[in-house]
């Protein structure tokens, strides 16, 4: 398959063994949209769940049971499928001594050390993700805007959820609460998008201070003036200025989930900060 001898070419470039390619985007939710399908790209697998190692001399596609029939219909001619926990990643190469690249934006440190930790090998953290540097496709825009819940459908209402946060806070001795995971952040905030099929979930993150100082980081095209009138006093940033804040922080103590906070955004705020890690809300 031409697309992995381009990736296998790249490993080479970048001084790598092999290359992991996850189905979830930087956002981690079950559904995503068709220009982040990275996994069904280069190994044709549509599933739900699982993940693809290419190293330079053998494929392996890493499924749950429910996937391993389908993996083997749309995969097996260029991919060794394997089910897990059965077999797990680590025991492939576990008399190998290997350098594994990884997109750091798409993975969290715990499921890196579950699925890949060994003291033979090394993962390597890859700033570009390298399916996207040979997957050349029109990044189709959704349009769909942002918008909050009716009053009587939203249940609580987010300032009450945001002063129980920064109670939280208060308790456990920290100065913030970065929270990732947009579905959490929708709940938080009682608000939907549209920005994958078959989920309301407007991809976004959030960031609170125990001085009830908040910030709110999506697409700024999404939001409304009513929205922007809804949170009338959350400060809304465009989400490629996250990294930007975050590293404007240092010496203060942060909550993350380091279920859903990514490799990438953990490595950022722990650089300067300290981290407690709980569960979002």
């Amino acid at each position: 398959m031409e697309k992995i001898k381009k990736l296998r070419k790249l490993l080479i470039d970048e001084n790598i063994s092999g290359y992991i390619v996850p189905k979830n985007d930087e956002f981690f939710g079950e559904y995503i949209a068709n220009y982040n399908e990275r996994l069904n790209y280069i190994s044709n697998f549509s599933g739900s769940n699982g993940f693809a190692l290419i190293l330079k001399d053998e494929n392996y596609l890493f499924v749950d049971g429910r996937y391993t029939l389908q993996a083997s219909k749309q995969s097996a001619k260029y991919f060794k499928i394997i089910t897990f926990p059965n077999k797990m990643p680590y025991d492939i190469f576990k008399n190998k001594k290997l350098s594994i690249g990884f997109d750091p934006k798409l993975f969290t440190k715990k499921t890196l050390k579950i699925f890949f930790h060994h003291k033979n090998s090394k993962l390597v953290p890859i700033k570009n993700n390298l399916i996207d540097k040979i997957w050349k496709r029109k990044r189709k825009k959704i349009k769909s805007k942002f918008y909050s819940l009716p009053k009587n459908s939203a249940g609580t209402n987010y300032n009450f959820k945001i002063n129980k946060i920064i109670i939280n806070l208060k308790k456990k001795g920290a100065d913030f609460q970065f929270i990732t995971a947009s579905e959490n952040v929708a709940w938080l905030l009682n608000i939907r998008g549209a920005d994958a099929k078959y989920s309301p979930i407007p991809n976004s993150y959030i960031l609170i201070s125990r001085n009830k100082e908040i910030k709110f980081f999506c697409d700024l095209s999404k939001v409304t003036n009513s929205l922007k009138k809804y949170l009338k006093k959350i400060k809304i940033i465009n989400i490629h200025n996250t990294n930007k804040i975050l590293s404007a922080i240092s010496k203060k103590k942060f909550i993350i989930d380091k279920n859903s906070c990514s490799f990438y955004f953990e490595n950022l705020i722990s650089k300067n900060n300290s981290i407690i890690n709980s569960q979002d809300l």
